[in-house]
């Protein structure tokens, strides 16, 4: 710990000289510390942005600029001073002595703590000279037995009286006055310091530096969990291991994604960065007046854009212990547009200003409430790790609702802000479906007994049983038909069908329907269990209006499961009739006694439905 060390003894050597030089010497040169030091700190960075980012190592740019600013106009000022003005001593010695004293201790602290800030700013891997404002563990490190990760909430580390919250305090009250300017300081830079730290707590080949208005925000959204990530270990026949963490009383997890433009690229062309280098700015609830608050992101949108639930992780394990993943190095995962999806634990009705990377650039961020969103604030059970929930005892399975064997199930009234997409992002653009919470079961019954239908392609019929194809009928004709009685799927002894009730997303852009209907012809739907199992989808059924008669069609092709377009289209239920009062259910075949997790449309459709709260048990 050198650092910290040498700034002491320099703070203590500053001190002790201006006290010799008498109290009218001491007094001009705080003055002129002060305003030197708060308009450096007041315009450091439009210096580094406009002057010395565009022209070389944009990553030193902000510390040259503040020690530039702070340290020339203030030698110049005191020499010229010095030439200019008379010192004369009308006090006593003891009384000159003391004043002296005590303008060194305030010139000491602002001089030192601006020095400090600037060292502090400059591009260094983890620590400088022993000292590191913030608890990190390198990945090199991590594979060493007796290396111990920090605690979650670690405090960050502060030098010795910290003379850098000192300046930059003085500089704070004095932008709001005689330095105040468009942008108040505190406002946009509520513990610099802090930010600092977190800045440059990374590895030297990762840039500090994004110029203004090379980021912009996609969109939002809060989630109910992250997870700790787990490697599973070949060797043991262990699979990976993703445990869900809720957010702690009063607060919520909002998502935030981020695009990075390509002018926020390195030296290197390239997105390199670490998670300390976002940081969320605003206010909690009824401090609107007060100095706002700064957050770091907790987790990361998972690597694998393969896995069924778009998942967010908060920790990985290293030789069984967690390590912070705000430690590590990313790239973005969508590197076609360069979006990130980053998560922040915030207070409740958090009121964010804005989100900054890299220092320097920033964009607005508004949060649009649940209502809007179409979404409701999370109500999640307590969480479970995923491997182990399935040993774990559930609650059975919400029974169907009752009905008549020749009359539709009752459906679930649409809900007119989640069926339509915006189509903003990738993920939204080409799911197509949403499930629908607390009206999915299983079991072998089909939707209402036929017995007046057309069988298309290649149906089989036994005992009642639908075991293949694809049916198509009129609901009011169903109890007077004469065709064979169909009342259930043949499904087979060691699997569960899941009926996953799901509701038709509607896109509004020609770009949007495009991908949805590429989407309904891939057909790569599936679910996912705690086991880390996925099921595609074997069939599905649908009973809504057309042309003002209800129709039930099923398909039903479980060894067809997993193929392009196995399923096909509907033959006379299409898109326009899956509006206000309808049914669409997916078709899954599960193993006994799983709990499923997550439904996903596949593809470019990074994000899951959560399917914890509705707990589907399949039954033994």
């Amino acid at each position: 710990m050198w650092l910290p060390l040498i700034f002491f003894l320099l703070l203590l050597t500053i001190a002790f000289y201006q006290s010799t030089l008498g109290l009218f010497s001491a007094l001009i040169m705080t003055a002129l510390t002060i305003c030197c030091a708060s308009a450096a700190l007041g315009s450091y960075e439009w210096v580094a942005i406009h002057w010395l980012a565009p022209h070389w190592k944009p990553s030193f740019a902000c510390a040259i600029s503040l020690a530039a600013l702070f340290g020339i106009p203030l030698i110049i000022l005191r020499v010229v001073l010095d030439r200019l003005v008379r010192r004369s001593c009308l006090l006593p010695a003891w009384a000159d002595r003391a004043g002296a004293a005590c303008c060194g201790l305030v010139t000491s602290f602002v001089l030192v703590g601006v020095v400090a800030h600037a060292v502090l700013m400059t591009p260094f891997s983890y620590s400088i000279l022993g000292f590191s404002p913030v608890t990190v563990v390198p990945q090199a490190d991590r594979s060493k037995a007796d290396v111990t990760p920090p605690a979650e909430n670690a405090e960050n580390r502060g030098l010795w009286l910290t003379p850098d919250r000192f300046a930059l305090a003085v500089a704070n009250m004095t932008s709001s006055g005689i330095f105040s300017g468009e942008h108040l300081l505190w406002k946009d830079h509520p513990d610099p310091v802090e930010a600092s730290g977190w800045l440059n707590a990374t590895h030297m080949e990762v840039s500090r530096f994004a110029p203004p208005k090379s980021i912009s925000i996609v969109r939002t959204e809060i989630i109910p969990f992250v997870y700790n990530f787990k490697p599973g270990d070949p060797r043991a026949g262990t699979p990976p291991n993703y445990e869900p963490k809720s957010p702690t009383a009063g607060r919520e997890f909002r998502m935030i994604r981020v695009r990075l433009g390509r002018n926020a690229r390195d030296e290197n062309k390239s997105h390199i960065f670490n998670l300390r280098q976002f940081r969320l700015v605003g206010h909690s609830p009824g401090a609107e007046l007060e100095i706002p608050e700064q957050f770091l992101p907790v987790a990361i949108q998972q690597p694998d854009a393969t896995q069924a639930t778009n998942r967010h992780i908060k920790t990985t394990a290293v030789r069984g212990k967690d390590w912070s993943v705000l430690d590590d190095i990313y790239l973005p995962r969508d590197g076609n547009n360069d979006e990130v999806e980053i998560v922040f634990e915030l207070p409740a009705r958090f009121k964010p200003t804005f989100l900054e990377y890299k220092k320097c650039a920033r964009a607005e961020v508004k949060f649009d409430p649940p209502e809007k969103a179409g979404q409701a604030p999370p109500t999640p059970p307590p969480p479970a790790r995923v491997a182990d929930a399935a040993a774990q005892p559930s609650a059975p399975s919400e029974p169907a609702p009752p009905r008549d064997s020749n009359r539709r199930r009752r459906r679930r009234p649409r809900n007119t802000e989640s069926n339509e997409t915006s189509d903003q992002g990738s993920g939204a653009r080409v799911r197509g479906l949403v499930a629908r919470p607390g009206v999915s079961f299983f079991g072998d019954e089909m939707p209402m007994t036929m017995k007046a239908y057309r069988g298309l392609r290649d149906t089989q019929i036994s005992r009642r049983e639908l075991q293949n194809g694809h049916l198509v009928g009129f609901v009011d004709a169903q109890e007077s038909g004469s065709n064979q009685p169909v009342e259930k799927f043949d499904v087979p002894s060691d699997k569960r069908l899941l009926h996953l009730n799901t509701g038709r997303l509607h896109a509004r852009s020609l770009f949007g329907q495009a991908l949805a209907r590429a989407t309904d012809v891939v057909q790569n739907y599936f679910v996912e269990d705690s086991r880390g199992g996925r099921h595609v989808l074997v069939g599905k059924y649908a009973v809504a209006k057309v042309e003002d008669r209800d129709v039930v069609e099923v398909q039903y092709f479980p060894q067809q499961a997993g193929t392009v377009g196995g399923l096909g289209a509907f033959d006379q239920v299409q898109d326009r009739h899956l509006e206000n009062d309808y049914e669409l259910v997916m078709l899954f075949l599960v193993d006994p006694g799983a709990q499923i997790m997550s439904f996903s449309t596949g593809g470019s459709a990074t994000r899951a439905d959560d399917l914890r709260g509705d707990n589907l048990v399949a039954p033994q």
